[in-house]
């Protein structure tokens, strides 16, 4: 059997360093910096989406340069051209409790990764759903099957990093927990390096 036009999503544990000092640092810089996501339904979640770049934060630096290089390494295996790092915008998401994340994509790039910096126990899931569209003829979904699925989740694992094509619709749950949850959110173009 072909196995033509798949969806790949790629998860890394990073198992090679602490980053859990960065979970202070976005707690403190969401107290300094404007909120971003004016254009979001979500109008309750914290984040710096086109406020802050923490590709430009030296405190994430050794995190981003291991995203990158994971990133790299998505592309390769994907036959994707380069990743251009000058055109690497990256954010943070501070979740708190019923907070959640409407369905959308980041389709004016090419690869997006998510990095779950805090992420306690039954935290919201990130879901993503299957590109093609639905119609009358759609399989019954069978849980064995994964050519029958309209959505997958990612269930969020402190220091765990999802790496997908930028044009996939994805979403997040409403997190019913009550400590908070902390992702780190990027883009990547074409070409150079972060």
């Amino acid at each position: 059997m072909l196995n033509l036009f798949p969806t790949p999503i790629k998860i890394v544990e990073n198992t090679s360093f602490d980053c859990s000092n960065l979970v202070s640092h976005c707690k403190q810089l969401s107290k300094n910096v404007d909120k971003g996501g004016k254009d979001w339904i979500t109008k309750n979640v914290f984040n710096t989406f086109y406020t802050y770049n923490i590709c430009n934060d030296d405190k994430f630096t050794v995190l981003n340069n291991w995203i990158k290089k994971e990133v790299d390494t998505f592309v390769k295996e994907t036959g994707f051209s380069g990743v251009d790092g000058s055109k690497t915008e990256g954010w943070f998401n501070l979740y708190n409790k019923n907070d959640y994340q409407e369905w959308h994509n980041h389709n004016f790039y090419l690869v997006s990764a998510i990095y779950y910096l805090k992420a306690g126990k039954d935290s919201a899931k990130t879901y993503f759903k299957n590109p093609s569209p639905e119609n009358p003829n759609t399989p019954v979904f069978d849980a064995n099957n994964p050519y029958t699925w309209r959505t997958y989740f990612v269930e969020p694992k402190e220091n765990n990093l999802v790496i997908f094509k930028s044009d996939l619709d994805h979403c997040v749950e409403s997190h019913t927990n009550n400590s908070v949850r902390i992702t780190l959110a990027y883009n990547f173009s074409l070409g150079g390096s972060i």
